[in-house]
């Protein structure tokens, strides 16, 4: 296996709404909310009523990643927790659809799979309410690490901050990689994430990891500034992306841009996912980083043009194809 995810097993609920739904339901748009069980099911229940169709797939923001990774042809796992529900069942059988290998994604016989309510303005803009469910609930002691020694990276977003166990489990993770001398990416996910747990999650950056990825929003927030180059202080390699602008690589002698490619955005919802997720798997085929990144920019420019965080399967290794031609 060349890499391993590790983040929220949830089930993304997609709706495409009008942007006064948002001002009804008193939600800021573009931002990461965490719900309770209650909270959710009253939004699911409202949105449904309004009568809005629902597209769902497995999700979460290192799933996805993992999702294109694996579909471009990258060997991969993921580490995860879902209930014996439908929504845990939806979840293993698509990564398993994909040759994802999920013999770490373990499954609760107690309490629910978490999902997350996308929530798409015409603006192409996404906000997401997200129900954490029994993934916030991986303990590191239910992973077998003996499937992962052989692992080339470990690919976590900086959502598994937001409880106590998941927390827990990337510190140990994170410990056992350096020992295991397997590589260390972590994408910072959100600027909200960013600015309630910089402190956690510089600790876990005390000895650097190998890469970073961010958009421009997360790498401001960690910074407290509009110069990125405190962000070397804990990644080898930092990738910040911004929109329809040029990506920013940092390296440890060097500051170089690579351009984005222009796209007809509908849903920018797993944007950052796609890109990383192309990203890793020029990683894991030996490519240098500059072209790593074109190819994640690419990927990316794919994502937003389609409704959901993820193209149909066939589409990666198209677009793979398409790529190497250029």
């Amino acid at each position: 296996m060349k890499v391993i995810g590790f983040g929220a097993a949830l089930v993304d609920k997609q709706f495409l709404i009008k942007d006064d739904t948002l001002n009804d339901l008193g939600i800021e748009k573009g931002l990461m909310t965490l719900n309770s069980q209650e909270e959710q099911t009253e939004l699911l229940t409202f949105l449904q009523d309004q009568n809005y169709d629902q597209i769902s797939s497995c999700g979460g923001s290192a799933t996805n990643s993992i999702y294109a990774a694996a579909a471009l042809g990258t060997s991969s796992g993921f580490i995860g927790k879902v209930a014996e529900d439908e929504d845990g069942e939806i979840y293993n059988a698509d990564l398993k659809n994909n040759n994802i290998e999920i013999s770490n994604c373990i499954t609760s016989s107690n309490g629910k799979t978490g999902n997350c309510v996308v929530l798409i303005t015409p603006d192409a803009e996404r906000t997401m309410n997200t129900y954490l469910g029994v993934s916030s609930e991986t303990k590191f002691s239910e992973i077998n690490f003996q499937k992962i020694s052989t692992t080339n990276l470990l690919f976590m977003e900086a959502y598994v901050v937001t409880s106590p166990d998941t927390k827990d489990t990337a510190k140990k993770l994170i410990k056992s990689c350096h020992e295991s001398n397997i590589k260390i990416a972590l994408s910072l996910s959100d600027p909200g994430i960013v600015a309630g747990f910089k402190d956690e999650l510089k600790s876990w950056m005390k000895k650097k990891i190998d890469y970073l990825f961010c958009n421009h929003e997360e790498a401001k927030t960690f910074c407290d500034a509009n110069e990125f180059d405190d962000l070397r202080n804990y990644a080898k390699t930092m990738f910040i992306t911004n929109g329809v602008n040029p990506t920013i690589v940092l390296e440890e002698n060097q500051t170089y841009e690579v351009p984005a490619y222009e796209a007809k955005a509908v849903d920018t919802n797993g944007a950052g996912d796609m890109f990383a997720g192309g990203v890793i798997h020029g990683l894991s085929e030996g490519w240098e980083n500059d072209n790593s990144v074109k190819f994640g920019n690419f990927l990316a420019s794919k994502g937003v043009s389609e409704i959901g965080p993820r193209l149909k399967k066939n589409k990666y290794a198209e677009y793979l194809k398409e790529f190497s031609k250029k």
